[in-house]
């Protein structure tokens, strides 16, 4: 998704979303080995689906979400969530492994109005987009009430 565009654009919307939802703690990136790279400067930082190579460059990436405890992390920041089909399974996962309180992060190419839409659709509250270039940075509170 952000393979030809700098990153630093998204990485700063990524902070302020993050700080805005005062998630601090560990952190999973899903996806994106440039943006787990950037974020991991600052804070510790789960690589998350990463390709072979890059996970090489990355030890402590892993497959997939189902080995981490349930509300165990502060955030999870992942891609393309806008246009994704299995997006309400893909949130449910994501928002699982968060705290009460904590933070999903979409970064997406554009699609504004699907992200937040995805985001209120999965349970998210306080929503907040934010425009990084052509990136658009989504996030929201995770809400363990039931």
């Amino acid at each position: 998704m952000l393979d030809g565009l700098f990153v630093t654009p998204a990485v700063t919307a990524i902070t302020e979303a993050l700080e805005a939802a005062r998630a601090g703690g560990t952190l999973a990136v899903i996806g994106n080995a440039k943006l787990a790279t950037a974020l991991g400067s600052a804070r510790e930082v789960i690589p998350v689906a990463l390709s072979a190579r890059a996970a090489k460059k990355l030890p402590r990436t892993i497959a997939d979400l189902t080995t981490i405890e349930p509300a165990s992390l502060a955030a999870v920041i992942g891609v393309d969530i806008a246009t994704a089909s299995d997006w309400e399974a893909t949130i449910r996962a994501w928002a699982r492994v968060v705290r009460d309180g904590g933070a999903l992060v979409f970064v997406d190419r554009g699609h504004p109005h699907e992200a937040s839409r995805r985001a209120l659709c999965g349970g998210l509250c306080e929503i907040e987009q934010r425009r990084a270039g052509r990136a658009v940075i989504t996030s929201g509170l995770v809400s363990h009430l039931t």
